[in-house]
């Protein structure tokens, strides 16, 4: 993106639910980025750590486009005497999601990562900001909360995909079993879509989750739901 008055260094696009992090376009970077809180280091390049045994919040900054660098798919049609079997997969590459579910299971204690230090507490791997090795042990269920607002880059994920969009088995019944029938043409489907997802870096969510149709929030998911598999039957009956 380039700057058309000279001044602005990024303009401001969507949020997300927990409101620590938002998309924007930035100058000099591709379009929408995801503008999140990272740690913040010493110049030795250790975490610090705040007097609350919390690693403290650095600067907010672009931490990807929402928009792959890459994507497409490819499908193919196989047939043997009546039958034949299509399918369709598709893939997305180098595309950034602002995750409010992976805000909230740090939050609420659903993350896989959040196990640790139950039972002990946690001394998070840091210095404070005089230099000294943290020691300070905090709870649990007082560190991930703290830890997830802070440090909005944690629900900063990875949205490349595979999936298995569609598979298609049909059949076309032969002219001769249609003789004595109306019909010159019929042949029945079976259609599944959304079957399968083949690769995803998304644990907690379907890397295609959005919050809003809108431009706005593209790339920003807020707890919504995963996208439907669904399965049907195409009937197609021509006439004599």
């Amino acid at each position: 993106m380039i700057s058309i008055d000279g001044i602005s260094s990024y303009a401001f696009g969507g949020t997300y639910r927990p409101l620590n992090a938002n998309t924007a376009l930035v100058v000099g970077k591709s379009i929408t980025q995801i503008m999140a809180y990272d740690y913040q280091y010493d110049k030795n390049g250790n975490i610090i750590i705040g007097s609350d045994g919390v690693p403290k919040r650095g600067e907010m900054k672009p931490m990807g486009s929402v928009l792959p660098s890459y994507y497409g798919g490819f499908s193919n049609n196989f047939h043997y005497k009546n039958f034949n079997l299509s399918f369709l997969i598709d893939y997305k590459f180098g595309n950034k999601i602002l995750s409010a579910t992976e805000n909230f299971s740090y939050t609420l204690g659903l993350n896989k990562a959040t196990l640790n230090g139950r039972e002990t507490g946690i001394v998070a791997k840091g210095v404070y900001e005089n230099g000294e090795t943290n020691t300070t042990n905090v709870a649990a269920y007082n560190y991930y909360p703290a830890l997830a607002t802070n440090i909005s880059a944690l629900s900063v994920l990875n949205g490349s995909f595979i999936k298995l969009r569609q598979v298609v088995l049909g059949y076309t019944f032969s002219s001769k079993a249609l003789n004595k029938t109306p019909f010159r043409n019929v042949s029945i489907d079976l259609i599944s879509r959304n079957l399968l997802t083949i690769l995803k870096y998304t644990k907690n969510i379907d890397p295609e989750s959005q919050f809003s149709p809108s431009l706005a929030y593209a790339g920003i998911e807020g707890a919504s739901l995963p996208a439907t598999r669904t399965f049907g039957i195409n009937l197609n009956l021509k006439f004599k």
